[in-house]
């Protein structure tokens, strides 16, 4: 039997993830180890020293930084991601005008550890660049 391949990957990325492992194993008989969670996380977890063979994430930077300490052979981009803002229902307005309400509580993945929460405060700094 192979040995089992190890998967990191971002958690937005999950859906995606799951039956394309699936497929594979079930065409090569390899098994594999997924692991999902922040991004900055996983990258960090190899830095440490963990194993992994495949890291796949939604940042960019994150592979990269791998790269740059000799972590990782090369980076190549795969998929690519938009930042939405969801909001209920009974709201009105366009996103900046969400984004300015003070009434509204607004909640954002981590930075540093999710792509998510980086695109967040990247938006952040663009909105303030605006006044």
């Amino acid at each position: 039997m192979p040995s089992p391949l190890t998967l990191f990957a971002a958690g937005s990325l999950r859906r995606a993830f799951i039956p394309l492992i699936e497929c594979f194993t079930a065409q090569t008989a390899i098994p594999v180890n997924l692991n999902f969670g922040p991004a900055g996380l996983l990258r960090e977890r190899i830095e440490a020293g963990e194993a992994c063979d495949v890291f796949a994430s939604a940042n960019a930077q994150h592979p990269q930084t791998l790269v740059t300490q000799g972590l990782a052979r090369e980076s190549q981009i795969f998929a690519r991601n938009t930042l939405i803002l969801t909001a209920r229902r009974h709201l009105e307005g366009d996103a900046l005008t969400l984004l300015r309400n003070p009434a509204l509580r607004l909640a954002t993945s981590t930075p540093g550890c999710d792509p998510s929460g980086d695109y967040t405060w990247q938006l952040f700094d663009n909105l303030n660049s605006l006044d």
